[in-house]
């Protein structure tokens, strides 16, 4: 198999143009440098393992098919969550339902949790707080399958991915204003629901 490149760093540009060149190795790594990223970030939009599964599947097979007439003009993963968001909600509104599926476990989702008012927590260390960091994850997940899906997404890329606010308008396809105001609006309404379960 041919090897990729030999850049320092290897960065996403040189990983699309050895792509196009039709290197497979330089695919594998595209994969495996966003898998974990792009599936998470389907899972909690749509909140089941197997959607999210296809999803990512699904996104990784249009952006090998699109990978040559990508142009460069955003970053490859702005490109990429564009792939993903809008196959997610073609795949809500395919289903007629909102996904629940056994929620990802808190250990499992990342190394911290996240509380609707935005600010990270570290791992819990004592089992008491490790239970209650599952609830609350469980429970914020849950809250945010109630979310429209444009208040959603922007808080799932902004949550668990961390985007800024200009990446996160490109994908969403609406101004930066728009950006911060949705996202208010769902960290106002997953705050009120965490705390009407007494779990903030």
């Amino acid at each position: 198999m041919e090897l990729i490149k030999e850049t320092d760093p290897y960065s996403d540009t040189a990983l699309v143009e050895d792509c196009r060149s039709g290197n497979p190795a330089a695919f594998d790594e595209f994969v495996r440098r966003y898998k974990d990223r792009v599936y998470h970030v389907v899972y909690r939009f749509l909140g089941n393992h197997e959607d999210a599964q296809d999803v990512s599947q699904e996104v990784f097979l249009r952006a090998y098919q699109g990978l040559r007439q990508f142009e460069g003009r955003s970053k490859v993963y702005t490109w990429l969550y564009s792939i993903a968001g809008n196959l997610a909600r073609n795949r809500l509104r395919d289903s007629g339902r909102k996904g629940r599926d056994k929620v990802l476990r808190f250990d499992e989702a990342r190394t911290e949790s996240h509380d609707a008012t935005g600010a990270w927590a570290s791992r819990a260390a004592t089992p008491e707080e490790s239970a209650r960091g599952r609830e609350l994850d469980e429970a914020m997940q849950e809250a945010l399958l109630t979310l429209s899906e444009p208040f959603r997404l922007v808080f799932v890329l902004r949550t668990f991915d961390r985007l800024n606010y200009d990446e996160i308008a490109e994908i969403a396809g609406c101004p930066k204003g728009t950006v911060k105001s949705r996202l208010n609006h769902a960290r106002t309404q997953l705050h009120a629901q965490l705390k009407a379960r007494q779990l903030l």
